[in-house]
């Protein structure tokens, strides 16, 4: 009997050391300019020029690299703010939400948020979407009903049946 009171706190011990470690390989650590987790680093660095900023997506394992370039809708440079991975469509995708911080306090400018969404396989750039992840309904939305869809979030996720070409696109919810 002792002998399996005295083993319990072992097998304790390790689940939690299993449990700590499996939490760690999806934990995001951000700076400014970058996003990184066990296996996924994300940078973000300007471009040629003040308007534009890219995206360098690197997997730590491989060592594969994609790079994308776009346009800021202000001239400060992004910094990630949220990022996550899905699957949706059927697509593994990444999501990565980023913020333009201003060099300002004015109080009528409101915070601009974009995410962009990388398919997970080989980080090929998706689709672009104005607002915050959380603001995102990752639904198709030809399954929500009519009734449902004022309590959806403005942008939805359009599931596309083309096998050749982007798994979904984002689309912002109009007033029907």
């Amino acid at each position: 009997m002792s002998g399996r009171l005295a083993l319990s706190p072992l097998l304790l011990l390790l689940a939690q050391t299993a449990l700590a470690q499996e939490l760690n390989n999806f934990q995001a650590l951000y700076d400014e300019s970058s996003v990184r987790t066990r296996t996924l680093t994300i940078q973000l660095e300007t471009a040629d020029n003040d308007i534009r900023f890219s995206v360098a997506l690197l997997d730590n394992e491989t060592g594969f690299e994609a790079r994308h370039e776009f346009e800021a809708p202000v001239p400060e440079m992004p910094v990630p703010f949220q990022f996550e991975q899905r699957n949706i469509c059927g697509a593994s995708v990444i999501l990565l939400t980023v913020d333009y911080p201003w060099r300002h306090d004015w109080p009528q400018v409101v915070r601009i948020l974009d995410t962009y969404a990388f398919r997970g396989s080989d980080f090929a750039f998706i689709d672009v979407a104005a607002g915050a992840l959380t603001d995102i309904a990752l639904l198709d939305r030809s399954q929500v009903e009519a009734e449902d869809m004022a309590m959806q979030p403005p942008i939805l996720v359009e599931c596309i049946s083309d096998s050749g070409g982007i798994p979904f696109r984002f689309e912002m919810k109009t007033r029907d």
